[in-house]
């Protein structure tokens, strides 16, 4: 990872003749809602314009983090492996991660504290952001979703069936971004993270956790640039549903007897 300079006086506002830098999305979260699980970006394609995000794997086959340019795969039973180069994937955000503003944690912070501390630390809710986080936790709940078989069902009814695993006390990366409320359905509006131990054998997405003591590590981001799926499914699937905001808003936070309700 690139070494971070002392924190700056606005996160939110990149200073003069700072090079954009832009967040690269493969495919839409409002897909991932419609059951779009078959891979359609490799993951070579993925790591060629960034090396610091998150996904999913073929079939949602495992939540996938990526950080200092490796994949890793959190499956449903348990385990984590390493990335294939060759694997399509359905969906990845990723950036080139060059953080501009670092904070040393004070004490323990749960999840929610730590998103109030971010935005209180940016300073702009209508930008994109990249977040790191090294750090010990506490009673980290994380969820793996099960692989998918075609006829795929809508993901809000997928998540019902998702593993969840409590790390009781681990030390690790949070890894993801925070993304303005106009992009939901684009990308998961607010703070998307995933989660990957040091040891490399547990992860997942965060559903929830405390933060005892860590280094945070955030950029600004100037823009995105979304790539669609070249798919005959993608043309002809139904993106526009009603009730998109409060599914993603579901799925994203809720643990499996939460999404079940």
């Amino acid at each position: 990872m690139s070494t971070p300079t002392a924190s700056i006086a606005a996160a939110g506002i990149p200073a003069a003749g700072t090079p954009p830098v832009r967040i690269h999305q493969f495919s839409v979260i409002q897909a991932l809602m419609a059951g779009l699980y078959d891979g359609a970006f490799p993951s070579s394609e993925v790591l060629a314009v960034g090396d610091f995000g998150l996904g999913c794997g073929n079939a949602l086959n495992g939540e996938l983090v990526i950080v200092d340019g490796q994949i890793f795969r959190c499956t449903d039973d348990g385990a984590v492996s390493a990335g294939d180069p060759d694997e399509l994937l359905p969906f990845a955000e990723v950036v080139a991660f060059a953080p501009t503003l670092q904070h040393e944690l004070a004490g323990s912070v749960d999840r929610t504290g730590l998103e109030a501390l971010i935005s209180g630390l940016v300073g702009n809710p209508n930008q994109f952001y990249a977040i790191r986080l090294d750090g010990e936790f506490e009673d980290m709940l994380v969820r793996e979703p099960v692989r998918q078989h075609h006829p795929y069902r809508p993901l809000s009814e997928v998540m019902a069936g998702q593993r969840e695993m409590t790390l009781p006390s681990t030390t690790g990366t949070l890894v993801g971004f925070w993304a303005p409320h106009i992009f939901q359905g684009v990308s998961v509006a607010g703070y998307h993270l995933h989660y990957l131990n040091d040891s490399r054998t547990h992860g997942g997405h965060t559903l929830s956790y405390t933060v005892t003591s860590g280094t945070l590590y955030l950029q600004p981001v100037t823009g995105i640039e979304v790539h669609l799926p070249g798919t005959p499914e993608f043309a002809a699937a139904d993106l526009g549903a009603s009730t998109a905001d409060a599914d993603i808003r579901r799925v994203e936070s809720a643990s499996a007897a939460a999404a079940s309700a």
